[in-house]
């Protein structure tokens, strides 16, 4: 008896060994150089991993979170463990398989594309998954592989621009101009702020000899923001670069949220951030802005006078402090901070604008003109300075040249009070009225 259950023994110690083999243990990136609430983020999920190191999601949450800080090769390493484990035909072999190209493209290429293929073949409907593995075709030399898997993408989803923006650049490198412009131009309309694609639709014309449509595209887009390529939905990639809680990546958050009028979350944004860089003059001066916004100028203050103890030269900080001071009419004191903040931000029409309205008030309204009309040329949008600019062009007895500053703010969507409308008529009768 005793040999045979010796035996059994031997062969449970084996198979043990062997499923535990089978379940790598999570990588562990060293914390040298590491954000502390990256690295405490980190620890958490391989705990929580250990202790389910059979579930693979576990694994994809934590290779999603090293791959949005950068942990490139450990995060491959938790998508192949996933992929692993789960089923065959699980949708979430897509995810894995995505991600994993995009961890590989760096460093193995082939690799990255192989992944990609065994992708599409299983769950061939997501489109972002064959553009990208067009491009991976692109870099790997096979131009006519790459032209076949953007067309299957553009059949997914006829208005992907940027599929047409790829099938067009490959027409032009293969010398067929024409077919590139028309597929360029279908992508243009469809993303017009993207400069990538308007560039390419300008060598066209060029390479068909109409030097003068070239310019011409080039010329339609010269006051339009340049995003570079199309835009693409890609809610696989997003959801893995959303877990990115380095320091740039929230102050990106907070400022689109700032940006968005989304002063709660901009908040909270901040308020992190301020923890993780209590001695970044920027961080405390755009979250003292947030809060003064949010009509909070108590807290605001505070910040505002750290950022410029830290930064001179913080010019919103100076900024805010001179808001803070007009509020309570202390206009030298408003007076004395835009100045500063314009010497370190000169170009900036809202200061401008603020320097006038506090010269105004103080009835210096030569230097008063000055700022507004500064401000006005800066934003020709602003027409609010244009109200102010036409209080002190009438104190200065211009009167037609108030009438032209009121009907310039009123053409901006900007009335002046009547009070100030009543008393200029009284001086000088109304241009056309």
């Amino acid at each position: 008896m005793i040999p045979t259950l010796r035996r059994c023994g031997l062969v449970l110690v084996f198979a043990a060994a062997t499923v535990f083999a089978q379940t790598p243990e999570p990588p562990a990136p060293h914390a040298r150089n590491m954000e502390p609430q990256v690295a405490l983020l980190l620890d958490r999920l391989v705990e929580e991993l250990r202790t389910r190191p059979e579930d693979p999601a576990r694994w994809l949450e934590y290779g999603e979170t090293l791959h949005a800080h950068g942990l490139v090769s450990e995060a491959a390493e938790c998508y192949r463990a996933a992929l692993h484990l789960l089923p065959t035909g699980d949708v979430t072999r897509l995810t894995a398989r995505y991600l994993l190209a995009h961890a590989l493209r760096g460093a193995d290429r082939p690799g990255a594309a192989s992944a990609l293929e065994a992708a599409v073949a299983e769950h061939p409907g997501y489109p972002p998954s064959l553009l990208f593995l067009g491009e991976l075709r692109e870099e790997l030399g096979d131009r006519p592989a790459a032209e076949a898997i953007y067309r299957q993408a553009l059949e997914l989803d006829p208005g992907s621009a940027l599929a047409l923006f790829r099938l067009g650049s490959i027409e032009l490198a293969a010398g067929d101009a024409r077919e590139a412009i028309a597929l360029l131009e279908r992508a243009l309309a469809l993303a017009p702020e993207a400069g990538a694609v308007r560039a390419a639709l300008a060598r066209a014309w060029n390479a068909t000899g109409d030097r003068d449509r070239g310019r011409d595209v080039l010329r339609a887009g010269e006051d339009r923001p340049d995003a570079g390529l199309p835009p693409i939905e890609d809610p696989i990639h997003f959801r893995m670069s959303e877990r990115d809680i380095s320091s740039p990546r929230l102050l990106e958050r907070a400022r689109t949220a700032r940006g968005a009028g989304r002063l709660e979350d901009a908040e909270i944004l901040y308020r992190d951030l301020a923890q993780i860089r209590p001695r970044d003059a920027d961080v405390l001066a755009e979250f003292a802005a947030v809060l003064d916004q949010a009509g909070r100028p108590g807290e605001a203050e505070p910040l505002y006078r750290d950022a410029v103890a830290l930064d001179p030269e913080q010019a919103l900080a100076r900024f805010g402090l001179g808001v803070l001071r007009a509020r309570e009419g202390n206009l030298p004191a408003a007076e004395y901070e835009f100045r500063a903040s314009l010497e370190f931000r000169p170009d900036e029409p809202q200061t401008h604008a603020a320097l006038g309205d506090v010269l105004l008030r103080q009835r210096r309204f030569e230097p008063a003109l000055a700022a507004l009309e500064r401000a006005a040329r800066l934003d020709p949008e602003d027409g609010a300075s244009h109200v102010l600019a036409a209080v002190a062009l009438a104190e200065l007895g211009r009167f037609a040249d108030a009438w032209k500053a009121v009907h310039a703010a009123q053409a901006l969507g900007s009335e002046a009070p009547d009070g100030f409308l009543a008393a200029l008529r009284e001086k000088h009768p109304e241009p056309g009225r």
